[in-house]
């Protein structure tokens, strides 16, 4: 059926150009509320983000397009085990699939006719159609299947041609593929469009019409879609890269107040926000060997709190390793993480979501300085607002973040992602009436060995015996830069 719709229609188009009838662009309707399709996909709320390709064999987050098809290597029996990816994430209580199917360097997950550099190279023993492994698997499950498209190709002749819109050609060909070959698409996200300055450079309006045509419900959105992280976005902003149906700027979460309509030639659209997080600690988003670090339970629990809980979606990234496998402590997280929620087993999402079991869950924050006072982008509240992409920078190498709890709590442990792993020398406090009374000391608070593609790095802190506090002052006696506190959260491990 899904074959002969879109022969239907390609004999309709062909008709179309026959008698040379020009149509107009199909472009979003203005409206400040969302339409039947952002609603589809503001339900959908949680989904997997699929990381898998070329950097997975080369150890790479990024990689420039210049090795060969060969260094991809995927076992024989792929299919299935991308299958199992689908399997997984449903058991997960996730909605939605996204499949990188091109990252930067260019190299295509299905058989594309428009280059070899793809699963279909001579020199690539298993050519499996990841994509079509993947899209079966959602249609049997029931989960929605995306696709992440990389604008910025490091491979492709046509990119570094003068003329750019010899390259949107080659776009619109593969696109062509991905939206005729595997049924419904729900989301189609770009990426790398910073690689061009100009927005206008990428033909947006016509590549928007273009895939509306193929899939109409298909929602569309550039990263970086209005030219502002999520801290600086107001209501009525400008869209950077028009048409887009939802918003984009990974890795970030939205705002408590995430605006939601914004504006493009005098027009009001309405535009919900998708978050991306990593399960990785570090922020790694294809699958690092050398990386096993998995986020805490309340830490994806709150993440998950923040990103949907305003009309907005989450997509969390669990990247399948070389052997095409979810390793298992990403797949017991998720698990846990959905019973934790209510939502294993596809189970509906709660009407009202309950208070993060975090101990730092809406706490505040104080800093002995702030880089460059800028608090609306550096304060000290970013430290222990869930989201790990923010964070306090200090304006001096010594000084002291104080946290706040909403309520006097028990922990014997402090978890902390730093930036830069610049912390050389610490210590720890906790205030009794009006004094501030130690709890440790120590000297690097995070391993300078660790390699990270967001540059982070992280300690735990493990007390000796729990202590009870409301107030917590981290002191930063020496370090060798400026401290960058992403996250600090504490806990209470019961042994």
């Amino acid at each position: 059926m899904r074959k002969l719709l879109c022969v239907c229609f390609f004999v309709t188009m062909a008709v179309l150009m026959a008698f040379g009838q020009k149509q107009e662009l199909i472009l979003p309707v203005p409206s400040e509320k969302p339409n039947p399709a952002q609603q589809k996909q503001i339900d959908r709320k949680y989904g997997m983000f699929l990381h898998f390709g070329m950097n997975t064999y080369l150890g790479k987050q990024w990689s420039d397009g210049t090795d060969p098809a060969s260094a991809y290597n995927p076992p024989a029996d792929l299919a299935e085990k991308a299958a199992e990816w689908v399997r997984i994430a449903k058991k997960a209580g996730m909605r939605s699939i996204v499949l990188t199917t091109k990252h930067h360097e260019g190299f295509c997950l299905w058989d594309s006719k428009y280059t070899e550099h793809d699963i279909a190279n001579p020199a690539i023993p298993h050519k499996i159609d990841v994509v079509r492994a993947v899209s079966d698997a959602c249609e049997k499950e029931g989960i929605a299947f995306s696709v992440y498209y990389s604008l910025w190709d490091r491979n492709a002749p046509s990119y570094k041609d003068a003329d750019k819109h010899k390259y949107i050609v080659y776009m619109k060909n593969q696109l062509e593929e991905l939206m005729t070959q595997y049924g419904p698409v729900a989301e189609l996200w770009f990426d790398g469009a910073w690689d061009r300055k100009n927005p206008e450079d990428w033909y947006l309006p016509e590549v928007y019409d273009f895939v509306k045509r193929l899939q109409p419900e298909c929602q569309i959105a550039t990263n970086w879609t209005i030219g502002k992280h999520p801290i600086d976005m107001r209501e009525g902003d400008s869209i950077l890269y028009f048409p887009s149906d939802f918003r984009l700027w990974d890795p970030y979460l939205p705002t408590w107040d995430d605006p939601k309509v914004y504006r493009y030639n005098g027009k009001n659209y309405y535009l919900p926000f998708e978050s991306t997080q990593t399960i990785s600690v570090l922020g790694n988003w294809f699958y690092d060997e050398t990386d096993r670090s998995v986020r805490d339970i309340e830490d994806l629990e709150e993440i998950f709190y923040v990103s949907t809980r305003n009309n907005n979606c989450l997509l969390l990234n669990i990247p399948p390793d070389k052997n095409g496998v979810i390793i298992l402590e990403y797949e017991e997280r998720i698990y846990e993480l959905a019973k934790l929620l209510g939502i294993k087993d596809g189970k509906e999402f709660p009407s009202q979501m309950k208070h993060p079991n975090s101990l730092t869950a809406f706490a505040e924050a104080q800093a002995s300085s702030v880089y460059k006072s800028d608090e609306l982008h550096y304060g000290a509240d970013y430290a222990v607002d869930s989201d790990v992409s923010t964070s306090w920078v200090s304006a001096d190498s010594t000084g002291w973040l104080e946290i706040s709890l909403q309520k006097e709590s028990t922990f014997n442990q402090i978890l902390v992602i730093e930036g830069g792993n610049h912390i050389k020398k610490h210590s720890v406090e906790i205030k009794k009436g009006k004094e501030w009374v130690p709890i440790h000391e120590g000297e690097m608070l995070c391993d300078e060995n660790i390699e990270s593609f967001m540059g982070y790095g992280f300690g735990t802190i493990q007390l000796p015996k729990p202590v009870q506090a409301k107030q917590v002052r981290l002191n930063i006696q020496s370090s060798n830069g400026l401290p960058v506190i992403y996250s600090i959260r504490l806990k209470n491990v019961q042994e």
